[in-house]
């Protein structure tokens, strides 16, 4: 999978605001009754918008580049939040995966991960014993979850792993856009910002 540009590629710090989406299944029969809510998303989605203060023509184009090769929102990638100037922030049962009886290895949802706290259907589980972390060697660098020792067994099928964790936080995406145009995607980029829909993790 792709990797959203970094700075390492865009030595230029963006800024980055980050939506929490939840989809709500609201039914009501008739003015008396009590309405009633369904959720739709067990776990929520995290659209971005990127917008970066000043940026250079041959940044830009590397940006579009990138949104060339996915095709538009045709193939998802991977974004990785900004590193912290201070302490890395903290998150709390971001979604994982799904056992199938038989996967052992995991993309995480975060890189440079501390204080990990890893869950099978809302269980803690035992670092060591259940599950190992291997810093840095999952999808483009992120850090990937195991259960491939020595007595460690493989998530049941359908059961949902999740995790709590410090560090950075890395979100699947895709661009929102289909249709855009070099200049307009130049000027989104320090104007309006360029949006990306947030997917779950893989």
């Amino acid at each position: 999978m792709a990797k959203f540009p970094e700075y390492t590629e865009i030595p230029l710090f963006p800024t980055v605001d980050v939506r929490i989406q939840f989809n709500t299944l609201r039914t009501q029969f008739n003015t008396e009754s009590v309405e009633s809510r369904k959720r739709k998303f067990i776990y929520p989605r995290r659209d971005i918008t990127v917008k970066y203060n000043y940026i250079t023509k041959a940044y830009a184009e590397t940006l579009w580049e990138f949104f060339i090769a996915r095709s538009g929102s045709y193939e998802s990638f991977n974004f990785f939040m900004p590193e912290p100037e201070l302490s890395y922030p903290s998150y709390a049962g971001e979604y994982v995966g799904a056992g199938d009886g038989d996967t052992e290895v995991f993309n995480l949802p975060c890189k440079n991960s501390l204080a990990q706290t890893v869950y099978i259907d809302g269980v803690e589980q035992t670092d060591g014993t259940n599950y190992n972390i291997d810093a840095g060697t999952g999808a483009d660098g992120a850090d990937r979850l195991e259960f491939n020792d020595s007595g460690m067994v493989a998530p049941s099928d359908g059961a949902i792993i999740t995790i709590d964790f410090t560090g950075t936080l890395k979100i699947r995406s895709v661009f929102a856009d289909d249709v855009l145009s070099l200049s307009i995607f130049r000027d989104m980029l320090v104007s309006c910002g360029v949006e990306l829909r947030g997917l779950l993790n893989q």
